[in-house]
């Protein structure tokens, strides 16, 4: 009998050694990621948080990686003017911290008069399956509405948006979520609503629809 009870007792031990389990879906593993980094933050512990920045990347990206659109093609997507609005400058860029990678193009509008918006196309990339974690209001439904404007979710063109907007400022937002995976946002100052409704509608989402899977691998792609 001793042999069977000292193997159920190694046994018993090596189960007490296992690590716990991590939790299997990524918004737990963000937010236990971001408390432990908050915890090495207040005792200084610069390895700690660095080993939780590492895991919060792994939770974002979720094992699957994704290569954003090259930016180059985003800004080719952007208008030569948008609601009566000449475009005054562009740009784009790429990011990639702790592995999450990303792209956005975006460009500037004036009248000459004062009034101006900004348009911006990001490839969320790597961050694709977290999306609705990125965007807060792709998780909520929002409909306020007052003397000096209203803040709304709703869709345009089959697509989910949200839309903020001051009558008194004349300043107003406007952002669409493409594919599940372009964010295509509208900022300005000194117009109505419905210039950023004019500048959404002069994108081509059709573009943007196309490469959706594009650098995605194999069995993300077929989604």
């Amino acid at each position: 009998m001793r042999p069977l009870l000292w193997a159920m007792a190694l046994l018993a031990l090596s189960g007490c050694e296992k690590e716990a389990p991590k939790p299997a879906d990524a918004a737990t593993r963000i937010e236990q990621a971001s408390r432990d980094m908050g915890d090495a933050a207040r005792k200084a512990d610069v390895q700690k948080m660095g080993e939780a920045m590492t895991r919060m990347g792994e939770a974002v990206v979720g094992g699957t990686q994704i290569e954003p659109v090259d930016f180059r093609e985003l800004k080719a997507l952007l208008p030569e003017s948008v609601a009566g609005m000449k475009r005054t400058s562009s740009e784009g860029s790429r990011h990639n911290v702790m592995g999450i990678a990303s792209s956005k193009a975006q460009a500037a509008y004036g009248d000459g008069k004062g009034a101006r918006l900004d348009v911006e196309m990001m490839d969320v990339g790597t961050m694709t399956g977290v999306t609705a974690m990125a965007f807060a209001w792709l998780n909520v439904e929002i409909d306020r509405e007052g003397d000096d404007g209203y803040e709304r979710t709703n869709t345009l063109a089959g697509r989910k948006a949200y839309e903020r907007y001051s009558k008194s400022a004349r300043t107003g937002e406007l952002d669409v979520l493409v594919a599940g995976r372009f964010v295509v946002s509208v900022r300005g100052n000194g117009l109505d609503m419905k210039s950023f409704r004019a500048a959404i509608e002069a994108i081509d989402f059709a573009k943007l629809d196309a490469p959706k899977a594009r650098g995605a691998p194999p069995a993300t792609a077929k989604k």
